[in-house]
């Protein structure tokens, strides 16, 4: 008994060995069963992600195409408004350059109408100016001479009777017409009771006893540089046909005495000469409908400008004479060298678009004619005569 209990135990050993490598053996079964399903499962999941993937990238590539048909179409479709609006433009272009083409030639047409008037009429003003100064009526001191000041009062007194002797007396006139010749030929500095009393031969003193100051000498001066006034009536047209007429007049004046815009007697010079050319401006308004308050505070801009007109062709001539070595530079060269666009984005653009071009200043910014800005304020005083002809013609 004793000898069979080794031989039982190893029995048992080996069937527990058994059992064991049995167990692991379906352990190991299963492990692989379960590790066989994961990797199904994990196959089945690549094949529907690279399905997925598949369907993704079919979506992608439609959606591609359809953004690219539509990008085309778009594009296409701008194509052809650009087109169109391209195609309006050189339409729109053409049409007005066919009207600029008809209403330069329009207004060519009427500039020379213009023209030719404005000579017809400047022969009968010239020709009626000539009738006056023959006929050359004398002047009536007003009543209250009086009480004007004595700067005034020296432009309407009457003519002294001619003294009899191998030395006549002087005139105002002759004083005047010294002065004048001075003021043209060496400036308005250059004229004073000495040297006037010298181009006339007569000694200082003695030219006291014609005029008390130099005030009443450039009085005398101003109001007979300006002239007498041409009849410019009705036959020229109408108020601003006659008005553009006497101003055109009065552009040689300024051009020939430089002087009168620098002296401020012209504003107070009211003599006879200068009151003939205010009544003269005035009466072109008679029949506009303006009130005589207007009628006086157009004439008075109309001439202010005309004196800044002839003041500032005056300076530049000035600068252009006295000016040294690079200081005689066109001031509209000198405002586009400066101009900056970050800081003057106004005046950059009027340079950029031709504004200090002489050639393509305004009509009449050259000085012959009548400047710019005395179109601009007859075009004011025009839409003020028309606005009283509404007027009226509502009431």
């Amino acid at each position: 008994m004793d000898a069979d209990a080794p031989t039982d135990a190893l029995d048992r050993d080996d069937a527990a060995a058994r059992r064991e490598a049995e167990r692991a053996r379906r352990d190991r079964e299963k492990a692989d069963r379960a590790a066989q399903k994961e990797a199904e499962r994990a196959r089945r999941d690549a094949e529907r992600a690279a399905r997925q993937a598949e369907k993704d990238e079919r979506e992608a590539r439609r959606a591609a195409e359809r953004h690219e048909r539509e990008r085309l179409r778009l594009e296409a479709e701008r194509a052809k408004d650009d087109e169109q609006r391209r195609r309006e433009r050189e339409r729109e272009a053409a049409e007005s350059a066919r009207e600029a083409a008809r209403a330069l030639r329009e207004a060519e047409q009427a500039e020379r109408a213009a023209a030719l008037a404005r000579r017809r009429a400047a022969r009968e003003a010239e020709k009626a100016r000539r009738q006056a100064e023959r006929a050359d009526p004398p002047l009536a001191a007003p009543p209250d001479l009086a009480d004007l000041p004595p700067d005034v009062a020296v432009l309407w007194r009457r003519p002294a009777p001619g003294r009899r002797g191998p030395r006549p007396g002087l005139s105002l006139e002759q004083i005047a017409d010294a002065g004048i010749a001075l003021a043209d030929a060496e400036g308005l500095d250059a004229v004073s009771m000495a040297r006037l009393a010298e181009s006339l031969g007569f000694t200082t003193m003695s030219l006291y006893r014609y005029v008390t100051s130099k005030d009443e000498v450039l009085m005398l001066m101003a109001d007979r540089a300006a002239g007498q006034v041409p009849r410019v009536g009705p036959e020229v047209g109408g108020w601003r046909e006659r008005l553009e007429l006497l101003l055109e007049l009065q552009r040689p004046v300024l051009a020939a005495h430089p002087w009168l815009a620098r002296t401020t007697s012209t504003l107070f010079a009211v003599g006879p000469n200068r009151l003939a050319w205010m009544d003269a401006i005035l009466a072109c308004f008679e029949d506009t409908g303006l009130t005589e308050p207007e009628k006086l505070a157009v004439t008075g801009v109309l001439s202010s400008h005309q004196l800044d007109w002839a003041r500032l062709l005056d300076a530049y001539a000035t600068r252009q004479r006295t000016a040294g070595d690079g200081g005689g530079e066109d001031p509209d060269a000198v405002i586009a060298r400066l101009v900056d666009p970050a800081t003057h984005p106004a005046l950059a653009r009027a340079v950029a678009g031709g504004a200090l071009d002489p050639e393509a200043a305004p009509a009449g910014g050259d000085g012959s004619g009548l400047d710019f800005g005395t179109r601009v304020i007859l075009d004011g005083i025009a839409a003020l005569v028309a606005r009283h002809e509404q007027d009226d013609a509502r009431a």
